[in-house]
């Protein structure tokens, strides 16, 4: 084998292997892509599930301060009786806290997930015009340039 047909042997590698990495390529974006919507779902469901155990808290404590209310409205009204305990419902307000606390800490999770999936889209979205435009475009550059150097390899020099 002459040079020259090393040389195009190594530039037909090169281009099957500038395809296999555009297809690799797209692949990977792609997953990228899907990774960021599955954390971004993930974190509206628990979202979601704290929102509604946040309002159940609050309805409780609501409901207990009620009971309290009642309570210290009939001590009021009849005087001390024996036995009456006053209604306590410290445990009811520390559970609204926590959960809003909860709610909290996903909604700053959310926030930064959003500011780095934003960081990431611009890179992503050149690499993703380079994947579907400029490479294609070199692949079918390259593929010339074998076509060209195949032709004149076809060709004999008068003499040779």
């Amino acid at each position: 084998m002459t040079s020259i047909h090393a040389d195009i042997d190594a530039l037909k590698a090169l281009h099957e292997a500038l395809v296999r990495y555009r297809y690799a390529q797209r692949e990977v974006a792609g997953r990228g892509e899907e990774e960021i919507k599955v954390v971004r779902a993930s974190l509206e469901a628990r979202a979601s599930r704290w929102r509604a155990q946040l309002e159940q808290c609050q309805a409780e404590f609501g409901a207990c301060q009620e009971r309290a209310a009642q309570a210290a409205a009939g001590s009021a009204a009849d005087g001390p009786a024996a036995g009456d305990d006053p209604v306590d419902c410290s445990g009811y307000a520390r559970a609204v806290e926590q959960c809003g606390e909860r709610l909290e800490q996903i909604r700053r999770w959310q926030q930064r997930i959003d500011a780095q999936a934003s960081e990431f889209q611009f890179p992503a979205s050149r690499f993703g015009d380079l994947l579907e435009n400029d490479l294609p475009r070199t692949e079918e550059h390259l593929l010339a340039l074998i076509r060209s150097l195949e032709a004149a390899r076809r060709v004999q020099a008068p003499g040779a």
